[in-house]
């Protein structure tokens, strides 16, 4: 069972796309829960609207790593993916990653690349060149992953998923990449990571220093794959103007 999880915070008008593109993966055996981060529009009321069925979990405002990290303890698939409201995944995305860890068993996450795209006033698609880059829903996890090494930082209202995979190269943690493109990510005004990359680089890096103060993180190990390689391409996600 593959669990995917969905954390909402008001985007029930969005919602319809996102559980399209999940219905589209034609997966035998999907676990889907919605978690409903104190959303005020309604959302609860639609959620049953949409095939497939989903579990509904509602929590107070906290943010998407907490929302995430309520799905992942309530989840009960042995392989975790993740899918915000806003944007979709490709056909075959969950068999793509699927396979790709099936064939390498020590990898504990699979990742596909990802285009941005955005709607023009006359209702036409446009999207950016396909990139790697270190965002939950183009990333297909092993439970264990989560079970070992922890959650997501729920302090972070922004760069959780950066974080994470930094904690995932820290602790040389197998990855499997995919060259096809696996999540559409859409650009809107309401983005809550929009114009704040950098931001969230120098957090994300200074964690990382704050690991290695305290001891929990030996920077001389060696590692199995360079940092750069293992992150993607970061930049690029600010880079693409439609």
């Amino acid at each position: 069972m593959i669990s995917v999880i969905v954390p909402v915070y008001n985007g029930r008008e969005l919602l319809s796309q996102a559980f399209a593109s999940i219905e589209e993966q034609r997966h035998p055996d999907l676990e889907v829960i919605v978690v409903d981060d104190g959303s005020t529009d309604g959302l609860a009321e639609c959620v049953g609207q949409f095939p497939p069925a989903a579990r509904y979990l509602r929590q107070q405002n906290r943010g998407p790593a907490a929302a995430r990290n309520l799905g992942i303890q309530a989840a009960r698939g042995d392989m975790i993916a993740f899918l915000d409201a806003d944007d979709r995944w490709t056909p075959g995305h969950l068999e793509r990653l699927e396979q790709a860890l099936l064939q390498k068993p020590d990898a504990g996450v699979a990742q596909g690349r990802m285009q941005q795209f955005v709607y023009s006033a006359d209702g036409s698609e446009h999207r950016s060149g396909p990139y790697r880059m270190p965002h939950l829903g183009s990333c297909l996890y092993r439970r264990w992953v989560f079970e070992r090494y922890g959650l997501l930082d729920e302090s972070m209202r922004y760069g959780e998923d950066y974080d994470f995979m930094c904690r995932c190269w820290e602790w040389d943690i197998p990855k499997c990449l995919v060259a096809d493109v696996s999540l559409l990510y859409r650009r809107h005004a309401g983005n809550m990571t929009r114009g704040v990359h950098s931001e969230a680089h120098v957090i994300v890096l200074k964690r990382r220093l704050d690991r290695i103060r305290a001891g929990v993180l030996d920077p001389s190990k060696p590692k199995s794959t360079i940092f750069q390689e293992y992150i993607g391409e970061t930049r690029e996600f600010d880079q693409w103007s439609p």
